[in-house]
């Protein structure tokens, strides 16, 4: 995603951009899970960067995890309810979910904050690092982003400005590796330029342009 049509698209609500989203790339190539709750390869579109998103992940979390999904309705995973998106799409998806939950949420479930917390936050700052992706499948999807580094940090700003005010919400919790935990070799000291530049964003010193 350039910056020029990150511009373009960071004022639609989450069901908009999925919309959107849709539009650009199309549903899914096969429903995510068969009726019994086990991925479906046919329906992977990681040679051309993008990773396939569940629509529904604005009602429920983890709807790719085979034992959260069966929890659900299995229209959740039919094809017409998945939408394709590059990594930082995919982490504009879920800040849009963070502000934009639907009204009909499960009670007591947590929606958005986790994938950005937990999963892209963590491992854009290693990409934005200079971490060598090790799997094929996840190179082309580094590969497709690399050189977007300034629509990472604009994503970021828009959701620092939002969760600003949120007692629950803390800086810190940007400052994470995600390939950290796998050792390999990286830890997130090597992070230290991308979390300063986040840094810069809390403080106010990045600008909108």
């Amino acid at each position: 995603m350039t910056r020029e049509e990150f511009n373009r698209v960071r004022h639609l609500n989450y069901r908009e951009y999925c919309n959107y989203l849709q539009s650009k790339y199309g549903i899914g190539l096969s429903d995510y899970m068969s009726p019994s709750f086990k991925k479906l390869s046919s329906v992977t579109r990681t040679p051309e960067g993008l990773i396939a998103h569940h629509k529904a992940e604005d009602k429920a979390p983890l709807l790719s995890q085979p034992e959260i999904a069966a929890l659900f309705p299995f229209e959740w995973q039919k094809k017409e309810n998945i939408v394709y998106c590059d990594l930082l799409e995919h982490l504009l998806l879920h800040v849009k979910i963070c502000r934009y939950p639907s009204p009909d949420k499960i009670e007591g479930m947590e929606v958005g904050i986790g994938g950005v917390i937990n999963f892209l936050v963590p491992e854009l700052n290693d990409l934005y690092s200079g971490y060598q992706a090790k799997q094929a499948w996840q190179k082309y999807c580094y590969d497709l982003v690399a050189d977007d580094e300034d629509v990472y940090l604009a994503i970021l700003k828009d959701f620092i400005d939002f969760k600003r005010n949120d007692p629950e919400f803390g800086i810190l919790s940007l400052f994470s590796s995600y390939h950290e935990q796998f050792g390999a070799g990286w830890s997130r000291k090597k992070n230290e330029r991308i979390f300063t530049e986040i840094l810069n964003i809390y403080n106010g010193r990045l600008c909108d342009e």
